[in-house]
């Protein structure tokens, strides 16, 4: 996967999650499918020229987004205060629930968390089920997690943990990163 493409991933995955409007009624059942175009999930697995994850609609980050210093400090790496990232096309999370996006992107790398709570726990199957591999079962982070793993090249991977406790659910993409997936599965616990 080029550098273009990891970074097609991330938007699509955060696109992808701040969506989650079709995630099920107000009765908090079963989520049903998320309305993600076709183009761009098969885009993230296949372009090479893509606009650049800079290009999304951001706002100055809500006071749920951990601060790039913390993070970093995390993930071993430096990284710049978040943006919370707007919905595409001003759609809502299920009935009842709330969260953030979270963008911490630094000049080759980025890093994006989304923290919702109130959301049923199958909806992890929603995050995984848009990884460009497939996932592995990750015990001891939260109730249930899932994560990814691929390498860039250069020591940078693009990776990825998605976990749910109770009701909340905490999802993180690092790409582009010499983060391990210890160290992200580490944040994620702290998230919960």
């Amino acid at each position: 996967m080029s550098h273009s493409s990891s970074r097609w991933f991330v938007a699509t995955a955060l696109v992808f999650g701040v969506t989650l409007s079709g995630c099920g009624g107000s009765g908090g059942g079963a989520p049903s499918t998320v309305a993600t175009p076709a183009a761009a999930t098969s885009a993230a697995t296949t372009s090479t020229t893509t606009a650049p994850v800079s290009s999304q609609a951001a706002t100055t980050a809500a006071g749920s987004c951990p601060t790039g210093a913390t993070v970093g400090a995390a993930l071993g790496i430096s990284l710049p205060d978040p943006v919370s990232v707007a919905g595409g096309g001003g759609a809502s999370l299920p009935a009842g629930a709330t969260g953030v996006a979270c963008e911490y992107k630094g000049t080759s790398l980025n890093v994006i968390i989304e923290l919702i709570k109130n959301i049923d726990p199958s909806s992890i199957s929603l995050f995984s089920s848009k990884y460009p591999v497939p996932y592995a079962s990750v015990s001891g982070v939260g109730d249930q997690a899932r994560s990814f793993s691929q390498a860039l090249g250069g020591g940078k991977d693009n990776e990825g943990v998605v976990a749910t406790k109770g009701s909340n659910l905490v999802a993180i993409i690092a790409t582009d990163t010499p983060a391990s997936l210890a160290q992200i599965e580490a944040l994620v616990n702290q998230l919960l």
